[in-house]
């Protein structure tokens, strides 16, 4: 999935990817949680992160937070090369981080390298929880 609010440049991740992989985008994090809820068989998230205070930054906090969504993997694509962010998104689970402008064919590339040494852990085994009330 591609959350980017950008058009073209949600076309050119797309674009790139699309050979390897089967893409789903939306613009905003409110879109992308709307699609996680009713598809959470996501390997792979590419957020757009301009800084701590945007939405999706609140995504990826939420994503590591969440037992049912923490094992999907995550890469970062961001305006921003600032060491704190890359450091606070990597301590949230970003595997990746790319900063703009960057090389689309090594997106790419390290996005399928990262698939194939996860493969294993790909496997959905997802945690769900039931509350019950017994009175």
């Amino acid at each position: 999935m591609i959350i980017e609010d950008c058009n073209a440049m949600n076309f050119l991740i797309g674009t790139v990817l699309k050979k390897d992989f089967n893409i789903s985008s939306a613009k905003n994090s409110a879109d992308a949680m709307d699609q996680l809820q009713s598809d959470l068989n996501k390997d792979l998230i590419i957020l757009n992160i301009s800084d701590e205070n945007c939405d999706n930054y609140e995504l990826l906090e939420h994503i590591a937070s969440s037992s049912v969504l923490n094992d999907i993997q995550r890469v970062v694509i961001s305006d921003s090369d600032d060491e704190q962010l890359k450091s606070k998104t990597a301590e949230l689970g970003a595997s990746l981080f790319f900063t703009k402008p960057f090389d689309p064919v090594r997106l790419s590339d390290q996005v399928r390298d990262l698939v194939k040494l996860n493969e294993g852990s790909f496997s959905r085994k997802r945690k769900f929880s039931i509350n019950m009330n017994i009175f």
